[in-house]
């Protein structure tokens, strides 16, 4: 039994929502609990965003959506990163690298609307992609290479 998508969209934004999400899973959809993630990213929230993103995954992974599963890996990275640090993280490669290999995704800044992965690793590059709007430390500044 999966709650209906019209009534869950505007609930998913709610930190309640998401915490029966992270508790109950079974609930949701994948697409559901990646949303719900997207939502817990964009507050701030990365270690609930890290937890449901998981969550996702592992539907996605059971239903055999494998586009979806990469994109909700990406911003499980993602959300990782910025839990440690944003671009000062170690992680910060491997979601450049992540962001390479696909097409398109949701944008982390709400409504989450898909964008080419270009543009998102072009924001992420610059620390803009999760900076204020996902409560990630900016990049820090770049000094210039001594000649």
């Amino acid at each position: 039994m999966h709650l209906r998508s019209d009534i869950l969209a505007g609930l998913l934004a709610s930190p309640h929502a998401r915490t029966v999400a992270c508790h109950c899973p079974s609930l949701f959809s994948g697409e559901q609990l990646h949303h719900a993630g997207l939502h817990a990213f964009a507050a701030g929230d990365h270690e609930a965003a890290v937890r449901l993103f998981e969550r996702a995954a592992l539907r996605f992974r059971r239903d055999l959506c494998t586009e979806a599963l990469a994109r909700v890996r990406v911003h499980q990275l993602m959300a990782a990163a910025c839990a440690a640090g944003g671009r000062a993280s170690p992680l910060s490669l491997e979601v450049d690298r992540a962001l390479a290999r696909i097409e398109e995704i949701e944008s982390p800044v709400p409504p989450f609307a898909r964008v080419p992965a270009h543009v998102l690793l072009a924001g992420w590059l610059s620390g803009a992609a999760c900076d204020y709007a996902a409560g990630c430390p900016p990049a820090p500044a770049r000094t210039p290479l001594a000649a």
